[in-house]
């Protein structure tokens, strides 16, 4: 395994699915209820700006090591071309696992108990359907760029 290469896969893949997802917010405000980063982290701090310092650092954290996830599945199935159309199906299975992560928010979350954030739901659907599918979406698109960005640096 190449883990720059990895790594690097993983914080673009990230990066890039935190900066559709706030344009989304943007632009269809009535649609994109997901506030990603503040979400994650106000599970630690309650400023705001704090929140989402730690939640930015949270979500490159958890890309990389999807990312790595992603590279190891590469590796363990022999997978060496293509990885753009893997990495869909491997952001198929991320998004189970995420979405599934996303229903156990209200146990862990301060905020959620205490009623001043709204619990996202699993699959997000506690939202909009319109950030339920950009959930999805954005989870796609991360598993292609990890295929396209892992594969283009191991050349």
């Amino acid at each position: 395994m190449d883990y720059p290469a990895a790594i690097g896969a993983g914080l673009i893949g990230g990066a890039t699915m935190t900066v559709i997802l706030y344009m989304g917010i943007l632009t269809m405000p009535g649609q994109m209820k997901m506030n990603l980063l503040y979400m994650l982290g106000s599970m630690m701090f309650g400023g705001r700006l704090m929140a989402y310092m730690s939640g930015a650092m949270i979500h490159a954290m958890m890309s990389v090591a999807f990312a790595l996830a992603h590279v190891g599945l590469y590796q363990a199935f022999d997978l060496e071309t293509n990885l753009a159309a893997w990495g869909l199906v491997f952001g198929a299975a991320h998004w189970v696992i995420a979405g599934m992560g996303l229903a156990m928010m209200p146990i862990m979350h301060p905020r959620i108990k205490d009623g001043t954030l709204d619990a996202p739901g699993p699959f997000a659907l506690g939202y909009p359907i319109g950030t339920a599918m950009g959930f999805l979406m954005l989870h796609l698109t991360f598993g292609v760029l990890v295929g396209v960005f892992y594969e283009v640096s191991v050349g």
